[in-house]
């Protein structure tokens, strides 16, 4: 096979969770249940390849989403892991004599899942270690570390960080339908860009500021775009199975 007719790589990713706190994070809830729409997990995988795509396309915005994603995905990343360090303290508290095994799921849920990138992978490792920390939770109540309430206390706080990073894209709105070069230019795309979406920082705009995760720019006419794929590839739309 010649080098220049390679595929783009692929690889199977399957996600194994064993709470019902972590299950319901990544599903979310839908309007279909009549009661305000939660975005999950799943969703938020979908948004961020979105946004890394319309990065990819020279879309100044996305860039800066992806930039507002890094934020908040280190701080989600630093408030879990200082829960998790408390329940490290608790657990310590056993006497050595006492051997506790991890509590795990006899059936746990097995999702096959598409990050849609970085800030995918960097999101379901958060998910990863809430429902570590939700089993961890249960074991410390179940062995009397800690009572009801504080094991609820500790579930929900833990919950709401997943959850508020899951809805930090929301309200995301898709290409702004303006590149930098639109810019440049200062023509009726990026005025009407600015009207709709506001002004960026001029680092953002210039391109100097980039997520460390930000994919390289494609120009119309290229035939390679960010993570090695074709141009058609990269205008399909991500997905993520259930």
């Amino acid at each position: 096979m010649a080098v220049d007719r390679l595929g783009a790589l692929r690889s199977k990713i399957e996600l194994t969770l064993h709470t019902h706190h972590a299950a319901r994070i990544w599903k979310g809830r839908g309007v279909e249940t009549g009661r305000p729409q939660i975005i999950g997990m799943r969703q938020f995988l979908l948004i961020c390849g979105a946004i890394k795509q319309n990065a990819a396309k020279d879309d100044p915005y996305a860039d800066h989403w992806l930039l507002q994603l890094d934020a908040k995905l280190a701080e989600t990343r630093t408030q879990l892991d200082q829960r998790l360090h408390e329940l490290d303290s608790l657990m310590a508290q056993l006497p050595p004599e006492l051997d506790v095994e991890e509590n795990l799921n006899q059936q746990p849920l097995k999702i096959p899942v598409y990050t849609g990138g970085q800030h995918g992978w960097l999101a379901l490792r958060l998910l990863i270690d809430f429902d570590r920390f939700v089993r961890r939770v249960m074991l410390a109540h179940h062995i009397a570390l800690i009572g009801r309430r504080q094991m609820e206390e500790y579930v929900r706080g833990g919950g709401h960080l997943l959850r508020s990073l899951c809805a930090s894209t929301q309200k995301y709105p898709g290409f702004s339908g303006a590149t930098r070069d639109d810019f440049a230019a200062n023509n009726a795309k990026a005025r009407d860009a600015i009207e709709k979406f506001g002004a960026l920082p001029d680092d953002v705009l210039s391109g100097k500021r980039r997520s460390e995760f930000a994919p390289p720019i494609s120009k119309p006419g290229e035939s390679k775009v960010a993570g090695g794929g074709s141009k058609a590839e990269s205008d399909q739309a991500p997905s993520a199975e259930e």
